[in-house]
């Protein structure tokens, strides 16, 4: 081979494999997760299908308050993302999953290629971003279809991350302009993608701080990235009328985020060790693998402490392969501690500890928490490999492929899990939509009331028969202007924007301090908050259909009620 030759295959080669490493790491990512997609929907799910359903376009996502609790959450990225699975697949579960599911993998890429970039050896990127990918926390979250959010948002906080380190090693415009569009994508889908510039400003602040000749340019930088946060939170703020966000209630700010901080920081160790759904074998590998990683690292502390000893400091700062993973520990921590604070109210509101008695379905809607946190371990963990001495590496790289294969073995499993519970419980959403197929058709008024609802303890409460009938409908057109209630309460009801309260009758909005709350408009689609009648007259009585839940499915009760056989108890809407 002649030298030009030979110098461009020396160029070439690690590139090769590279990609063969990234194509390994999506392929184990879809072979370990692929049996979810027989899973179907639940819980939040039913409530924000309706909704990308009903809002007509994406457009309104932007510049409207688009969750039916007003002031609380300011998502569009992340709601216009469901809106475009659901104009592609509609209601079918298994695409929608899939999209998630290469989501996922497009993470693990993603955070593969950031530790490229901070000039981590292939081997121990594939290795650590493999960590993530099959951690069972992070691979749990993305079975679950309404954890969409976290997934986009850590997917453009590792976008930004990359883009960083590119710009530092290469400063151009149009990589500034990459790390700060990824970084405002990262926040419009997901509070925690306010991480992604502070991760910018963290990476550059230490530039500006190391090398004084390029510290102008860094600084610069820092000013742009804090300027992103700064018109997003500024954005935010116009849309929800709030710099806060109503999920914190009646509690001051200081007290919900101490008591949210709390309750994620209880909780971190649980879901990052996964500890209590570890089968003994599991558990037992996983135990000697602990041991044998922690006596190579005393091995290398050991070594490193002797070398430092003898180190002379450099007269000029170059930006070496050490300094960059440096980087990578900073992010990796800033990743896995900061997302107590920014999660704290939803943590405050329903986190529980991980128990070896959930299902499937409550392990992952719980572990949408530490994803982004299992991202930033998996950070760590790459410099760490870099980091080591060439004869220790391999030792380490087989300690972490072992337990890789506990991890992939245990997500595995999850996955199947997930799609059976998830299946199950979901049977009753979709007798619920054949009862409503079945019904005749009428004009206005129309009202249908389930009643006998059984929900499955992963629902917690948190879904409405309305959301489930909106969302799931065979032809939507035909119940759009229907009203469909149940003998548990309906928070909200999804209503046509052209609905109003006379539609409603005798149901009335619902009324706050002698106030009737108004009806937020979201594109096409409005939110109505009503409450019930104390009694319903014959009048309402005849012109309302009744199912009943018995025997596994809805049954037509409406004779039955109006004839008096069967006593309909009211039921009414709490005022929040």
């Amino acid at each position: 081979m002649s030298a030009p030759a030979a110098a461009v295959d020396a160029i070439l080669a690690p590139r090769r494999r590279g990609w063969l490493a990234a194509i390994l790491i999506a392929a184990i990512v879809i072979v370990i997760g692929w049996s979810g997609l027989a899973g179907d929907w639940g819980r939040d799910d039913f409530f924000q299908l309706a909704l990308a359903r009903m809002v007509g376009s994406p457009w309104p996502l932007f510049v409207s308050d688009h969750y039916p609790v007003p002031g609380s959450v300011f998502r569009p990225l992340g709601f216009a993302s469901m809106w475009l699975d659901t104009r592609l697949f509609g209601t079918n579960y298994a695409a929608h999953a899939l999209v998630d599911l290469f989501l996922h993998a497009g993470v693990a890429l993603a955070l593969f290629g950031v530790l490229c970039k901070a000039r981590v050896p292939i081997l121990a990127a594939a290795l650590a971003a493999l960590f993530f990918a099959l951690h069972p926390a992070a691979a749990s979250t993305a079975q679950w279809w309404s954890a969409r959010f976290d997934v986009l948002a850590t997917l453009f906080v590792l976008l930004a991350v990359q883009a960083a380190l590119a710009y530092r090693l290469r400063p151009r415009p149009r990589t500034l302009l990459l790390a700060s569009v990824a970084a405002f994508a990262a926040m419009a889908s997901k509070e925690i993608g306010l991480l992604a510039p502070a991760a910018l400003i963290l990476i550059w602040a230490r530039w500006a701080w190391r090398d004084r000749a390029s510290r102008v340019r860094a600084l610069r930088a820092c000013a742009a990235a804090l300027a992103c946060a700064l018109v997003f939170l500024a954005w935010r703020a116009a849309v929800l009328g709030t710099a806060s966000s109503h999920l914190l209630g009646d509690a001051s700010p200081l007290s919900a985020l101490l008591a949210g901080v709390g309750v994620w920081l209880r909780d971190a160790g649980g879901y990052l060790s996964w500890a209590a759904r570890w089968l003994p074998w599991q558990r037992a590998v996983l135990a000697c693998t602990m041991f044998a990683g922690l006596a190579l690292l005393a091995l290398e502390l050991r070594a490193r402490w002797r070398e430092r000893s003898r180190r002379t400091a450099p007269a000029v700062h170059v930006v070496g392969a050490a300094d960059l993973r440096i980087d990578l520990v900073v992010c990796g921590l800033l990743l896995l501690l900061v997302p107590a604070l920014l999660q704290a109210p939803v943590a405050r509101l329903n986190a529980q500890s991980l128990s070896a008695a959930y299902s499937a379905v409550e392990a992952a809607m719980q572990a949408r928490l530490y994803y982004l946190g299992s991202a930033g371990i998996a950070l760590v963990l790459g410099a760490a490999l870099a980091s080591m001495r060439p004869q220790r590496q391999w030792f380490a790289a087989g300690i972490v492929t072992i337990v890789l294969i506990v991890f992939g073995s245990a997500s595995w499993q999850a996955a199947r899990a997930f799609a059976q519970r998830s299946a199950q419980i979901a049977s009753m959403a979709h007798a619920a939509i054949a009862a409503v197929d079945a019904l005749p058709r009428s004009d206005a008024p129309c009202r249908i009331v389930f009643v006998g609802v059984e929900e499955a303890r992963e629902w917690g409460g948190f879904v409405a028969m309305d959301s489930i009938v909106k969302a799931l409908a065979r032809d939507r057109s035909q119940i759009a202007h229907c009203w469909i209630h149940a003998d548990a309460p309906t928070w909200f009801h999804l209503q046509d924007a052209a609905a109003v309260p006379a539609n409603a009758a005798p149901w009335m909005p619902l009324a706050v301090d002698g106030k009737p709350l108004p009806w937020p408009r979201v594109g096409a689609l409005r939110y109505a908050y009503l409450s019930a009648p104390t009694q319903l007259d014959a009048h309402t009585l005849a012109t309302t259909q009744f199912l009943r839940w018995q025997d596994g499915r809805f049954v037509d009760v409406s004779a039955q009620v109006i004839a008096g056989r069967i006593k309909v108890q009211p039921w009414s809407m709490p005022t929040p």
